[in-house]
């Protein structure tokens, strides 16, 4: 097992450790992190109400799972970071797609849940 550990590579480790911590803060936080996540996504949310007027059993449940499968979007990134790097070897571009899928997710996170909402 260390010597798989140690085959990978600097991004792919990172992105396991914090695919892990990142799992473990989402339900530790009690959804600060999933809350936090919502406001870079929210301008893309605007037909959905805003955060201050959601209320209802399915706020603070949803708030923590996505500040837990959030932590998915780390190991995507690490994939993209991965195929892209075979193609360029630009950090600016390759730190930029790998911020872009952690927005990415979190905008996919939130729309497919506010979408299944009936009541705010």
């Amino acid at each position: 097992m260390a010597e798989f550990w140690k085959s990978l590579s600097g991004n792919a480790r990172f992105s396991i450790i914090a695919f892990f911590c990142c799992g473990v803060a989402g339900l530790v936080s009690m959804g600060a992190l999933g809350a936090v996540l919502y406001f870079p996504v929210s301008f893309l949310l605007q037909k959905f109400p805003s955060f201050n007027n959601w209320h209802g059993d399915w706020v603070w449940p949803a708030v923590i799972g996505i500040g837990m499968f959030w932590s998915v979007g780390f190991l995507f990134g690490g994939v993209v970071w991965h195929f892209l790097s075979k193609i360029t070897n630009s950090k600016i571009l390759l730190y930029t797609a790998y911020l872009f899928v952690l927005w990415l997710w979190a905008a996919l996170l939130w729309y497919i849940t506010l979408s299944q909402q009936d009541s705010f």
